[in-house]
């Protein structure tokens, strides 16, 4: 298997995004890091063992403290909510043609990589009708980030060749992550949501707020922001880790006009950007104790915030909704292989991918892709595809009087292909 990474694509790197830290001011010092132009081919072949030294340089040090400071002193951008009697309640009815739905899910997609560019190419020729991405833009989600990231817009500073996340035909969203917030959420807010939305006559009609539920008679697709309070004060914020709760407004649209019963016939998939479990990193638990009002479980949730792609077994955290965590998280990021050793192994997996990657980096990582969702009445079947658009997982549920129902056995002593 040769790597996608040989052409000349005027992209970014991966290694410029290795081991980026959730700490909102070392990945400002990594973003001063990466280079205006494009490697040479020889030069991407000698990634650097310690690339955050050189933005000790005075050039750098003193473009990280400016832009840190500039972004992160100040309020957060405002939490837009559904208004009532504008029409907008941030519930839509799923579409598709015929009998078929298609979704395409990715997290962590926004990197302008070549990877993130093959994802995006996969995901377009799903055709899906709806898109979603589950949040993070690269690296601190600030305006010129989110252009070329996200928005396909070229950024004037440097010559990468920007990216553009893929349409659904019938809508586009975008989750709400943590680096989204480190610039205070105001691109997400003001940018990206006014170019989300569903499609009309081709032209999308804007994102109302950073949650939404897509629903018909058998399922209900809700989304959930989790990314707003990923962030504190500066500095506090490391002696105080914010928890990603859900906030009052959220609570209120799901008590109010979502109104999820414990009878409800439909299957429940929910979206975020943060796991409530992790069997490799911090689980974010809150979410999932204040859903535990609204869903009598177990669900299918699925999220982003880690770099890999992971399927859990059964599991909850105390007190908290019970799920089949589903996380989806490596569709533009340098993808983590497990350790030996997982630091949580209560949380089960049936499968991860745990293959390498062939790349012209040099790069020890694992496999990026995206994950679609084809909804046939009861039926949801979701493939777990790789960048070369090799599936690499699926299983398929069925909602029956408000319980999911697998269909068939899991298929992961099969295991992913072998290259």
């Amino acid at each position: 298997m040769t790597s996608h990474a040989t052409r000349s694509s005027g992209r970014k790197d991966l290694q410029d995004l290795r081991n980026l830290s959730r700490k909102p001011f070392l990945s400002y010092l990594q973003k001063q890091v990466q280079p205006s132009l494009r490697r040479s081919r020889p030069a991407v072949l000698k990634p650097a063992k310690y690339p955050l030294l050189a933005a000790f340089a005075p050039t750098h040090l003193w473009a990280w403290v400016t832009r840190y400071l500039g972004h992160r002193i100040g309020r957060r951008h405002s939490f837009p909510h559904y208004a009532q009697g504008d029409g907008d309640s941030g519930v839509y009815r799923l579409e598709g043609d015929g009998d078929e739905i298609r979704i395409a899910l990715a997290g962590d997609w926004a990197t302008g990589t070549d990877e993130a560019e093959d994802v995006a190419r996969l995901i377009a020729a799903f055709k899906p009708h709806y898109s979603i991405h589950l949040g993070d833009v690269y690296y601190v989600g600030d305006a010129a980030e989110t252009n070329e990231n996200f928005l396909g817009i070229r950024n004037p500073h440097n010559n990468y060749e920007p990216c553009c996340w893929p349409p659904g035909s019938r809508g586009n969203f975008a989750l709400n992550g943590n680096h989204e917030m480190y610039a205070l959420g105001k691109a997400y807010f003001d940018r990206i949501l006014s170019r989300m939305g569903l499609v009309i006559d081709e032209r999308p009609q804007g994102q109302g707020a950073s949650y939404f539920c897509l629903e018909n008679e058998h399922w209900r697709i809700i989304a959930l922001d989790t990314g707003y309070n990923s962030i504190g004060l500066p500095v506090i914020e490391y002696l105080l880790p914010p928890d990603c709760g859900l906030n009052a407004v959220q609570i209120d649209w799901l008590r109010g006009v979502v109104r999820p019963r414990r009878d409800d016939p439909r299957g429940i998939v929910l979206l975020t950007h943060h796991p409530c479990i992790s069997r490799f990193d911090r689980s974010y638990r809150k979410p999932a104790r204040q859903l535990a009002e609204f869903f009598s479980g177990p669900v299918l949730w699925f999220w982003g915030h880690e770099h890999r792609i992971a399927i859990y077994e059964e599991a909850a955290p105390a007190r908290g909704l019970r799920a089949f965590g589903r996380c989806v998280g490596h569709g533009g990021m340098p993808v983590d292989l497990s350790p030996q050793e997982p630091p949580h192994p209560q949380y089960r997996v049936e499968f991860v991918d745990d293959r390498l990657y062939p790349n012209d980096e040099n790069l020890t990582v694992g496999f990026n892709g995206f994950a679609q969702l084809v909804l046939q009445g009861k039926r949801l079947t979701v493939r777990y595809l790789d960048v070369f658009g090799t599936v690499v997982f699926t299983e398929s549920w069925s909602a029956d009087r408000g319980t999911l129902t697998r269909l068939h056995p899991p298929p992961a002593a099969s295991g992913p292909p072998s290259f």
